[in-house]
């Protein structure tokens, strides 16, 4: 007699460990995990179909891999609007109760119990899927294809290696979050979740942290089988295979694999971690850069840079990226981070610092503070790197045909139509960085473009191999293929710094130390508003608390502005903020896993 499945008696059912392909618990799995993944569930599925019948219908055990890449964010500003750099030195948001806000603005905000950077639910819930999807999808019982067995099994080769690829995203995803020194003095990492767990086994409910090494192991693990699976370098039409062509876009390659490869070692070896070497995370790197090139894309323009970079996902600068919206685009980023009023109508969400307009060099190269760099105060905006005009919204520069006018009664100030305390900017600047010149938020006239999520970019490859081969063998060892400063050289070269001459000032730099520092400036610069400088500060083990600094702007009425900095905000994260918190309930939930330290 054919079995038949009643939702209501499987909620009776635990999940097991080891799946018996005639289980029926599998099914529970298959529908709680679905219930809000509707593209993978079929609408006729009923408490009446056997486990046989979910098996014709590969969509759904599919679907449990699709479900995890929710943790693959679609925006950079997902923390509730606002962007992570706003909790850092680079920026300030000005939704004043807003949780990154408050990280800078009150002691004692960021606790095990209030923690806006929290995902430890949702990224075990994802695991939970992956494992699933690893121990059924994969063995051969599920067909994809029938009728062509060769197309079944690349394309099983294909998940594989997205499944391991995502498990080890995931699992650094919360190793970079929770990781740290235990109560006990230990280096610990996160409890390794690879296979389901069994929720009626104490031993599995109560899993132990492992050590931050272990955890670093199965990530790079995880990747190497992925890298070994069917990932291809790159998706394009040039096999004419739907399922290795530009559709799959935003799906991992082996290349991906070997990013995140790279970004994990080097957070490994980082002064707050140490537990792999430079040298590992130096040829880490270099595996990359052997494949995807010594040199940089020109995709900086100034002129176009929405058309050519921000707005464009299938430039060459990406290595993964995620799309947010629909095949129509979407306007989410400039409602959140236009400048308000003055056809604009945006809530100015995102304020850059002056810090970080002050991190970026003058377009010779030489940073504002050296004395043969040509900075001058009073025309602080004049001939800087030019990057700068490509992430800063300042006084007087033109977008969308406006002038931005951030001086004491300009139009993009508190005071003038439209603009309120609530959405002007707080340290005199606005967010130019992934902002659409094409989008409009003006009534009547609404227009979207699109915007993606870089996973992976090809700079921050040639940032980590300087990084740490300078850590490894100084700023001109040429172990790893390539050197620290030839690395740093190249990022700079694209970025436009002394365009057509020499770059005098990195040939200036000759110790370690101060090729350090032009390293971890370069990052800042180059990948700011991607979620990368609250971590590496972290890592770095550098202070938290710069004073958050601004400019008052007072128009002179003859074409010249008087420029006075002001501090806003001075952070109070303690030294034990260098890691974060595990969740206080997950602390209360077994006594087998230890908070770090201070919190």
């Amino acid at each position: 007699m054919i079995q038949k499945i009643d939702t209501k008696e499987i909620l009776n059912h635990s999940v097991k460990k080891k799946y018996n392909m005639r289980n029926i618990t599998f099914v529970l799995a298959i529908l709680l995990a679905f219930t809000s993944c509707e593209d993978y569930f079929d609408p006729k599925l009923t408490n009446e179909r056997t486990f046989d019948q979910l098996l014709e219908n590969p969509g759904i055990v599919r679907g449990l891999l699709t479900y995890a890449y929710r943790a693959i964010p679609s925006s950079y500003d997902v923390y509730g609007g606002d962007f992570l750099d706003s909790a850092t030195d680079n920026a300030l948001s000005n939704n004043l109760t807003g949780n990154m806000n408050r990280m800078v603005a009150i002691d004692g905000f960021w606790t095990a119990v209030t923690n806006p950077i929290n995902n430890w639910k949702f990224r075990y819930d994802d695991l939970k899927s992956v494992n699933q999807f690893i121990e059924i999808g994969l063995d051969g019982t599920v067909l994809y294809y029938k009728s062509n067995p060769e197309r079944d099994e690349a394309y099983r080769e294909r998940l594989k290696g997205e499944a391991y690829f995502l498990r080890a995203f995931i699992h650094f995803d919360l190793l970079r979050r929770y990781g740290g020194i235990d109560d006990n003095g230990q280096l610990m990492g996160i409890p390794l979740v690879t296979s389901t767990i069994d929720i009626s086994d104490d031993n599995d409910l109560n899993l132990p942290r492992n050590t931050y090494a272990e955890c670093v192991q199965q990530i790079i693990d995880d990747l190497d089988t992925a890298i070994s699976a069917g990932l291809p370098e790159v998706y394009d039409n040039s096999t004419n295979d739907p399922d290795f062509d530009l559709t799959n876009l935003g799906r991992p390659t082996t290349v991906a694999c070997r990013a995140l490869k790279s970004r994990v070692l080097l957070y490994a070896a980082s002064p707050a971690f140490g537990s792999s070497t430079f040298a590992e995370a130096a040829k880490a790197a270099k595996d990359v850069i052997d494949i995807i090139g010594n040199t940089l894309p020109n995709v900086y323009n100034i002129n176009n840079i929405s058309q050519a970079y921000y707005n464009n996902d299938q430039n060459g600068e990406l290595i993964m990226r995620r799309v947010s919206g629909n095949q129509n685009g979407d306007n989410g980023l400039e409602k959140g981070h236009f400048p308000p009023g003055a056809g604009l109508e945006g809530k100015g969400r995102c304020n850059p610092s002056q810090n970080l307009v002050d991190a970026f060099p003058m377009a010779n190269g030489y940073p504002i503070t050296n004395g043969v760099s040509g900075y001058d105060e009073n025309n602080m905006y004049q001939n800087r790197d030019p990057r700068f005009y490509m992430t800063v919204m300042y006084n007087g520069q033109s977008f969308k045909g406006i002038t931005i006018e951030t001086f004491e009664g300009g139009n993009h100030m508190t005071g003038a139509p439209g603009v309120t305390v609530e959405n002007s900017t707080r340290t005199g600047y606005y967010l130019r960085k992934w902002i659409s010149s094409k989008a409009n938020l003006v009534g009547g006239n609404n227009v979207n473009d699109t915007h993606y999520n870089a996973l992976f970019r090809n700079v921050e490859m040639f940032l980590n191999l300087a990084e740490a081969a300078n850590e490894a063998n100084g700023p001109d060892d040429t172990t790893y293929g390539m050197s620290a400063r030839e690395a740093i050289a190249e990022v700079r070269r694209r970025a436009g710094i002394a365009s057509g001459g020499t770059d005098d000032y990195l040939a200036s730099i000759t110790s370690k130390e101060d090729m350090r520092e032009l390293i971890k400036n370069e990052r800042r610069i180059e990948l700011c508003f991607e979620g990368h400088r609250f971590f590496d500060l972290r890592r770095w083990k550098d202070n938290l608390n710069e004073g958050i600094t601004g400019v008052t702007i007072t128009d002179n009425g003859n074409g010249t502005f008087n420029y006075a900095r002001k501090n806003i905000i001075t952070p109070s994260y303690k030294n034990f903020m260098n890691y974060g918190p595990l969740p206080f309930d997950e602390i209360l939930k077994t006594q087998n896993i230890t908070q770090n330290q201070g919190w």
